[in-house]
């Protein structure tokens, strides 16, 4: 095995030293690699293919003599122990880029990791100085007179210093083993332990690379494990990036829904707040169209006016309190009754309540039938009220049915009102009325008639109309 490896190690050697430059090359390329660590893995390459071509021009001119030989085997094998020092520098600067890491991820250690790289580059620059000394005196190494090499005691000191430093990088992968990634731990590994291997062999066997080959060899083993490393970590990156989008996404999307669900309420809200106070129809017109004029002709609706018999007087003998909480509680039973029945309430100004029907474009319908049937619910809210009240109340009724012009007045504090003389007929009947009676102008009583019972007509002098026929229900 030693006699094939001594007949083919400058082939070895030749083929060896390609590959390194082709890797250093690649890695020079490699677009996924951090700058520090492409900077320690190109040096590597590049150191271990000129410690091939040191150690290969070596083996080539070893037998030649002549002073000029010895110079250029003196050169050769300075570079030979160079380029093996410079390799052990430059794991130690892929060892600090590692390092970094660690600090800067807040892991462990990293403290105690910096004091063994530093302590390597002590043993490095020492191991430098050393060579450089030799190569002009035999402290370590010597070539006679027919250039041939012989090792001195001096050597002993490169037999310390080389396994020492190597030692350290080992304690480096043990320490952190549980830190590094398979990746980078395994290679980390073999190219510490089999170049120290080699190390030692070569130092008991002449005439064999062993260092320069194993160190070559493992430095691509190292290159190729390092972009498989890197690539798995861009993986995790990339994998984490669309983990944390699609969480963000949904976070997102369930925001949107809240959000969506919040302003629907609060559309829904504001809508029920415009019907309130617009009919459905004009609130939908006034939605949809906010800038423009809001007005109706409406040729047979029927209104109606209440009022509080004796309210200011009533009023005036109330406190504030008591005189809104009434009015209120009224009000409210009002405009529950309205709603359940589909009367249109138009507004209250003090004590009176007005509310309308038939307020569509069709003149056959039959909106004074349903008024006039909510006007007899509004006498019986009043004497359900007057059952729990302290304070007894009468109204007086009025209803009118004709045509009227309705419409939306104002941009800010709108209100939906009514006009015509309908709707002053009405007020009129319902100040002409009785306490506790329905009083209906003569156009609803010929609507009605023949639905609820009606007393003998009963004249009406009305402003600006004269004599009115008019019926109490």
């Amino acid at each position: 095995m030693l006699n094939f490896l001594r007949s083919h190690q400058l082939g070895i050697m030749l083929f060896m030293e390609g590959i390194c430059l082709a890797t250093a090359f690649l890695t020079l390329i490699t677009r996924n690699l951090p700058k520090a660590k492409k900077i320690a893995i190109f040096l590597l390459e590049l150191n271990s293919a000129l410690i091939m071509i040191s150690s290969r021009f070596y083996y080539i001119n070893k037998d030649a003599i002549g002073d000029y030989a010895g110079i250029y085997l003196r050169i050769a094998k300075f570079f030979d122990y160079f380029f093996s020092f410079s390799i052990i520098y430059v794991m130690n600067l892929y060892i600090k880029d590692l390092n970094n890491e660690f600090k800067s991820k807040g892991l462990k250690g990293w403290k105690y990791n910096h004091l063994i790289i530093r302590l390597n580059d002590i043993i490095m620059i020492t191991l430098t100085l050393i060579l450089i000394v030799s190569q002009f005196t035999p402290f370590c190494y010597y070539f006679d007179a027919n250039n041939v090499y012989h090792r001195t005691k001096g050597t002993f000191l490169f037999l310390i210093f080389l396994p020492a430093a190597i030692f350290l990088e080992a304690i480096f992968v043990i320490s952190n083993h549980k830190i590094l990634s398979p990746a980078v731990r395994i290679p980390l590994f073999l190219f510490i332990v089999i170049p120290f291997l080699a190390t030692i062999l070569q130092f008991t066997t002449f005439g064999i690379a062993f260092t320069a080959m194993s160190t070559s060899g493992t430095s691509v083993l190292l290159y190729v494990f390092v972009v498989q490393d890197t690539n798995r970590e861009i993986e995790r990156s990339h994998k984490l990036e669309v983990e944390m989008l699609e969480r963000y996404k949904k976070k997102l999307e369930e925001t949107v829904r809240k959000r969506t669900a919040e302003l629907m309420i609060a559309n829904q809200k504001a809508e029920n707040l415009l019907l309130n106070i617009l009919p459905v129809e004009i609130a939908r017109e006034l939605t949809e169209n906010p800038n423009q004029t809001i007005s109706k002709k409406y040729p047979n609706a029927t209104v109606l006016f209440t009022d509080i018999v004796g309210f200011t007087k009533m009023s005036s003998e109330m406190t504030a309190e008591e005189t809104v909480e009434m009015l209120n509680n009224m009000t409210q039973k009002f405009d529950e009754r309205a709603k359940r029945e589909g009367i249109e309430k138009i507004k209250t100004i003090g004590d009176s309540y007005m509310a309308a029907t038939g307020l569509i474009e069709d003149a056959n319908n039959d909106g004074a039938q349903r008024l006039i049937h909510f006007a007899q619910g509004l006498l019986e809210d009043v004497n359900e009220f007057n059952e729990t009240s302290s304070h007894k109340v009468k109204i007086r009724i009025g209803v009118n049915t004709g045509p009227i012009v309705a419409g939306v007045i104002g941009k800010t504090k709108f209100i939906y009102d009514v006009w015509g003389d309908t709707v002053n007929v009405a007020s009129r009947m319902e100040t002409n009325g009785e306490p506790m009676q329905i009083h209906v102008s003569e156009a609803t009583y010929k609507l009605t008639k023949d639905l609820f019972p009606y007393g003998k007509a009963v004249n009406v002098e009305v402003k600006g109309k004269g004599l009115m026929k008019s019926y109490f229900l």
